[in-house]
């Protein structure tokens, strides 16, 4: 009978965590060189698997990336989404108080997510990649984490702005209040070194949070808000 090796085999199906490092060293590896600066060979040398085993698990790199982008969706919804979901009960009648408590709570944790506090700098990247640079993974990112979380938002900005959820004023405000958010991720690097620091500790990351989360209530201010969708209606023939 003819021996066969570990080589031979062309994935290591006595090994089913490989599946599992092929995601979370592709997340990492993606996350920071993007889908066209990565080569399946040195996914597979960082996961310590067969270069066959990619083929195997996920059809290409390209099924891969793929798959990253729904393991991340997971991280996003065990780490936020479903506890910022919880914030409004499910209900469709919240109480003004009930929805700034939400939207404060909401953009603060997003903030946090965001940031690091929760996920770490290379899936933040990947996140910001995809959204400077959609793919098909975008597709799946925004499908089950950015559209039930805009949704979500909407929903409060305009109990609070007394506008329908749909409402094209209202996805502008929300938009605009989870772009602070997205800022300071993305524009990390001027931020630090505008405050004259090398990185973001907890404490910091804690202190921005709880400010973005103030500012969103801020700027659903009846005042402020009737001055925004003023603003807005004079430019309304872009909905028209």
């Amino acid at each position: 009978m003819n021996n066969v090796s570990d080589n031979d085999i062309p994935i290591t199906m006595k090994d089913e965590s490989a599946r599992t490092r092929l995601l979370e060293k592709g997340l990492q590896i993606f996350g920071m060189y993007g889908f066209e600066g990565v080569r399946t060979r040195t996914l597979a040398d960082a996961a310590g698997v067969n270069q066959s085993a990619i083929p195997y698990y996920f059809g290409g790199k390209k099924g891969l990336y793929l798959a990253v982008a729904q393991h991340l969706t997971e991280i996003l919804k065990n780490n936020f989404l479903q506890n910022a979901l919880k914030a409004t009960d499910g209900s469709k009648d919240i109480s003004k108080e009930k929805a700034t408590e939400a939207l404060k709570f909401i953009i603060t944790e997003f903030s946090k997510v965001m940031m690091g506090s929760h996920i770490t700098k290379v899936q933040s990247a990947f996140i910001a990649r995809e959204q400077l640079q959609p793919t098909e993974a975008y597709d799946i990112l925004f499908e089950n984490f950015f559209k039930p979380l805009q949704r979500t938002i909407a929903y409060l900005v305009g109990r609070l702005i007394d506008l329908n959820e749909d409402d094209p004023q209202t996805i502008i405000v929300a938009h605009a209040i989870l772009g602070q958010s997205n800022f300071f991720a993305t524009g990390k690097e001027a931020y630090l070194r505008l405050q004259g620091i090398d990185d973001l500790d907890e404490r910091h990351i804690n202190d921005i949070a709880r400010t973005l989360g103030e500012l969103a209530i801020c700027s659903c201010d009846r005042i402020a808000c009737k001055k925004v969708v003023s603003a807005i209606n004079r430019s309304n023939e872009l909905f028209t």
